[in-house]
């Protein structure tokens, strides 16, 4: 049976509201398990819950209701953190601090000390990309840098788990490479990586499963594949047609939609690919002029926005 990382049983936060007298919902009901080992992606648009969860795992703030554990310790026990690794959005140190004491100072924070703790600073700092800069005060590093020594940081200590928010914010695409190949050498380590992102394109291809979050609720967990839907599409470009209500209709019948592109003064049709014969016996009765035909699979990004809407990305 596999282990549970993470165990989150009716996770609810309420905040007050802005000079109002009624509470504001920030995470709502939310049960979820993250199985040991892997990376599971957490998603959801901009306030969606996601910060507001990690830090109620991590203990930063209480939960209103609810519970959760990591590794089988309730969260409320400090000693639940000392498996964990954490990477906020947005990492801050002391800027007269160097690369190479900040690191150092969470080396000794998870216990080594002496030649064994310089040894894994060292170590740490190569494996994010940032030695080269290990003497330069954070004043002076970009932001991208930054994020590398926090990075760093999170994984003092050998942590089984490590929760990264947005792990890749600041980085340039050679950083973020550079993450993706380390995320998945630390997956091939066996760790659980629980991380939030916005680059759904790299979740696809990294995660083992995902949870989508939106206005506190989750509204979809599973494998990418789950997620997404798996039948082919096709999209129809049509020159412009007189009556389409008609159309509309029929082609909702077979599972598709249309929509007017504004852009172009066409008209795109999406179906599920098994009904192409069918679509196109249709255009072909109406004399409707094709355009182009093409057959798409939906991406983690599609799925996304069919989730939560267009607004939220």
């Amino acid at each position: 049976m596999t282990e549970t990382a993470i165990h989150i049983a009716g996770f609810r936060k309420e905040y007050p509201a802005a000079r109002r007298k009624e509470m504001r919902l920030a995470v709502n009901n939310l049960d979820l398990d993250v199985p040991a080992g892997g990376l599971f992606g957490f998603l959801g648009p901009n306030g969606a819950g996601k910060t507001t969860t990690i830090k109620m795992l991590l203990g930063f703030i209480p939960a209103t209701l609810g519970d959760a554990s990591l590794f089988g310790v309730p969260v409320e026990d400090p000693a639940a953190r000392r498996a964990v690794g954490y990477l906020p959005e947005q990492p801050y140190f002391h800027k007269f601090l160097t690369a190479q004491e900040v690191v150092a100072a969470h080396v000794g924070f998870a216990g080594a000390h002496g030649r064994a703790a310089k040894e894994q600073t060292e170590a740490l700092l190569r494996r994010v990309g940032a030695y080269d800069y290990r003497t330069l005060r954070l004043s002076k590093c970009s932001k991208g840098m930054v994020q590398r020594v926090g990075l760093a940081t999170a994984l003092a200590g050998d942590p089984k788990l490590l929760i990264m928010d947005e792990p890749s914010s600041g980085l340039d695409p050679i950083g973020r490479k550079e993450l993706r190949a380390l995320l998945q050498e630390l997956k091939d380590e066996g760790k659980t990586l629980f991380i939030s992102s916005h680059l759904l394109s790299e979740m696809e291809s990294l995660c083992d499963r995902v949870a989508v979050l939106h206005q506190g609720e989750l509204v979809a967990c599973g494998t990418p594949g789950e997620i997404t839907r798996g039948d082919d599409e096709i999209a129809v470009l049509l020159d412009g047609l007189d009556e389409t209500e008609s159309l509309a209709r029929e082609i909702a019948t077979l599972g598709g939609s249309l929509a007017r592109q504004p852009e172009t003064r066409g008209i795109r049709l999406v179906a599920p690919a098994a009904a192409l014969y069918r679509v196109m016996g249709l255009l072909e009765q109406r004399k409707a002029r094709v355009i182009s035909v093409s057959q798409r699979h939906e991406t983690l990004e599609d799925a996304f926005l069919r989730l939560v809407g267009s607004t939220g990305h």
